[in-house]
């Protein structure tokens, strides 16, 4: 009887212990996928703004490129939001398919409690209903009967227990069954909203490629995005003045030194072809001029990016005609610039080993398609990149 006994509580123990670790499995799945639908809602909302600010800009004449900017964060948020939106799904359909084996497995268990079950209950139909007193009174001593009536308790016990096991799984499959549904509702959802998305930005794309047309076919537009770039030029200067005042500190920055040891050894931050280099460039159609700061290089889309040379990241933000950029500050008053870049990898704060990605080619902010727009900085001059890469990028 204590056998049987130990064998019915362990049984009990395993069951709970089983329901608490798919409880918990569940809260946890739950919360994963809640974190993501609330980045999810924050990235639509500046969506949603971009949109709106769009939608003003392209009635307005002189905004042409300020439209550009707007229609590239929006894009670049649109990325990101399908890539949000790509992990929500594949946390949900993983969730889905850890469901669908564990009610299988349940329903499974079910059948073998219901088979149990119908047949302990056939086996009680058939006994005599007066069969437990016949027990009690067919005993030889008191001790007989108390021995018949722990047995008689035990059988009453263990048929409890079966009944309240099955109830269990049974709600267990119930709960299970609903969060299916519910997963498979909420997959539908997002697959709808991905769809929607990736429409919005082949749109998007296409406006952009038509503000493009705008600004290299009508000269007007081309001199507005001039003084645009200048202007950006001049906030850039403003942006590198505050971060050498408030900036990393110099003793958490790479040695004095350092950096300038490295001149006409630098590696080059992308392979690709050089479009434009450091200087003055007057444009063959408009006769504007304009003066380029650094060496723009052509690149395919989403080639790796990388660090010229050991630093921190001083920013990693939007700058007007340059699109999104990262900034890095090597010690010594030594600060380089990757400005058109995708997706970045680092954050603000951040040691930068030579060689390190930290970010992809893209063309934010870019006239001229894909580049990596490069920079190097000593104070509020800006050097040529020439006098300090080792050899030119490969084509």
């Amino acid at each position: 009887m204590r056998d049987n006994t130990r064998t019915t509580t362990l049984l009990i123990v395993a069951v709970a212990l089983r329901v608490f670790f798919l409880a918990a499995v569940a809260i946890a799945q739950t919360d994963d996928i809640t974190d993501k639908q609330k980045e999810l809602d924050r990235i639509k909302k500046e969506i949603l703004s971009h949109r709106e600010k769009s939608k003003q800009l392209s009635s307005q004449e002189k905004q042409t490129t300020k439209q550009l900017q707007s229609l590239d964060k929006e894009l670049d948020l649109g990325k990101q939001y399908v890539r949000k939106l790509n992990d929500q799904e594949n946390s949900i359909d993983q969730r889905i398919g850890e469901l669908m084996i564990e009610i299988s497995g349940r329903e499974r268990t079910l059948s073998s409690q219901e088979k149990t079950l119908g047949k302990r209950l056939r086996e009680m139909y058939k006994q005599d209903p007066h069969y437990s007193w016949d027990l009690l009174l067919g005993a030889k001593s008191m001790g007989d009967a108390v021995r018949r009536y722990q047995f008689m308790h035990l059988i009453a016990q263990s048929d409890a227990q079966m009944i309240g096991t099955y109830r269990e799984s049974k709600k267990q499959l119930e709960t299970e069954s609903s969060r299916l549904g519910e997963s498979m509702q909420q997959i539908s959802e997002v697959r709808a909203d991905k769809e929607a998305e990736n429409a919005n930005l082949a749109a998007n794309k296409k406006k952009r490629q038509n503000v493009l047309v705008a600004i290299r076919s009508e000269k007007s537009k081309h001199v507005d995005a001039i003084k645009d770039l200048e202007q950006a030029q001049a906030e850039l200067q403003n942006l590198l003045d505050d971060l050498q005042r408030r900036g990393t500190p110099e003793k958490d920055l790479p040695s004095t030194g350092e950096f300038a040891a490295l001149k006409g050894r630098l590696m080059w931050p992308v392979s690709g072809k050089i479009i434009r280099g450091y200087g003055k460039h007057t444009h063959p159609k408009y006769g504007t001029v304009t003066m380029n700061n650094g060496v723009d290089i052509s690149a395919s889309s989403g080639a790796p990016i990388v660090a010229v040379a050991a630093g921190v990241v001083e920013f990693v933000d939007w700058i007007d005609s340059f699109g999104k950029c990262v900034i890095l500050n090597h010690g010594g008053g030594y600060y380089t610039l990757y400005a058109h870049v995708a997706d970045t990898s680092v954050s603000q704060g951040q040691k930068i080993g030579r060689g390190q990605v930290i970010a992809s080619v893209g063309d934010t902010g870019s006239l001229d398609g894909y580049v990596c727009h490069f920079e190097i900085r000593k104070a509020r001059a800006a050097l040529d990149p020439a006098e300090w890469l080792t050899r030119k990028p490969s084509s």
